[in-house]
């Protein structure tokens, strides 16, 4: 397809299967590529080989939360476009958290297809 933009590889992860669920049909409806993970310590383990173009990555999660994974991606893959996906919207920290951290944007929760699209786009862009 001539135009066509080239699809991208996105992996969410997230302890919220539904949020899981809404991501992938959302994302692949776009034209990327989409790989689910409800537990960050499994998409750690399988990082290396997964090669994402974008991480989205929930901050508040039971066993290991965001910022520690997202943490563990730095070490090993310094420039890793990631997304940090919220419910809480609280700017202020989620900016600083950005800025110190180096993360690419946050995302809140709940999110309006098209606008999470736009985001993602953006941030592939960059």
């Amino acid at each position: 397809m001539v135009g066509a933009k080239p699809m991208k590889k996105i992996v969410a992860v997230d302890d919220e299967p539904d949020i899981v669920k809404l991501l992938q049909k959302i994302i692949t409806r776009a034209g990327h590529e989409f790989v689910g993970y409800t537990n960050p310590k499994e998409f750690l383990d399988s990082y290396s080989q997964e090669k994402p173009d974008l991480v989205l990555l929930d901050i508040m999660m039971p066993e290991m939360d965001g910022w520690e994974v997202y943490k563990e991606i730095r070490k090993t893959n310094p420039g890793q476009k990631v997304a940090l996906l919220t419910a809480l919207d609280i700017p202020d920290t989620l900016k600083k958290g950005v800025k110190e951290l180096g993360a690419s944007d946050y995302i809140v929760k709940p999110f309006d297809p098209e606008a999470l699209i736009k985001k993602i786009e953006e941030i592939l862009a960059k």
